[in-house]
């Protein structure tokens, strides 16, 4: 029985990558609606575990977090269950309309959701304590423009996290991520790796 449930999941899993392929060859570069179950998939968590997440980001009760590109929430829930207050931005309604039939209600008075490109982040400077990019830095057509907004958003001494996985058709090795954070002004501290994916903890001026 369980290795059906796996064969299953892997099914799922590789269908939805192909899926996320084909969608990106014909030139949409951000993670359609449909495709929104496989961000919080089974699969998706035996390689990428919110936990995992939470621990290098390493959040206080006291902080505020951006979740930019949040998609359904995959880890905007996780993060502020950790007594946070987090703004989920995302480009796409649908997404933020996943993510609030997901919001338990515990989690209400402490999680945001925002429409908004994260080009042209509608927040006042330094008014973020951390900020979480999770496959989505690459998506972006200008990355150094979104790099530049969020270090605008964060404290001095903020805390940001960006993370990629192989799956993804706009994976970029951690050595290009590296290059991009380090020429924004960010101090890049931590680096993990993984078999399927990495994650980058870095640090505003």
């Amino acid at each position: 029985m369980r290795k059906a449930r796996w064969g299953f999941w892997l099914g799922f899993g590789v269908g939805c990558m192909l899926g996320v392929r084909w969608v990106a060859r014909r030139g949409l570069r951000i993670t359609p609606p449909w495709l929104a179950p496989l961000l919080t998939s089974r699969l998706r968590h035996v390689y990428r575990t919110p936990e995992r997440l939470v621990a290098l980001l390493n959040p206080q009760p006291s902080w505020c977090v951006l979740d930019l590109g949040c998609g359904n929430g995959a880890y905007t829930l996780p993060i502020a269950a950790q007594g946070c207050n987090v703004l989920a931005v995302d480009v796409q309604r649908a997404m933020l309309r996943a993510l609030q039939q997901r919001l338990p209600r515990a989690l209400s008075t402490s999680t945001h959701l925002c429409q908004a490109s994260a080009e042209r982040l509608p927040f006042r400077h330094a008014a973020f304590d951390a900020v979480v990019m999770i496959a989505v830095l690459p998506m972006t057509p200008r990355p150094a423009q979104v790099l530049r907004e969020v270090r605008r958003v964060l404290k001095p001494g903020g805390v940001l996290v960006v993370s990629e996985e192989v799956f993804a058709p706009e994976y970029v090795p951690p050595s290009k991520t590296q290059r991009w954070l380090e020429s924004a002004g960010f101090r890049v501290t931590r680096l993990e790796r993984a078999l399927l994916q990495y994650a980058v903890r870095s640090v505003a001026p």
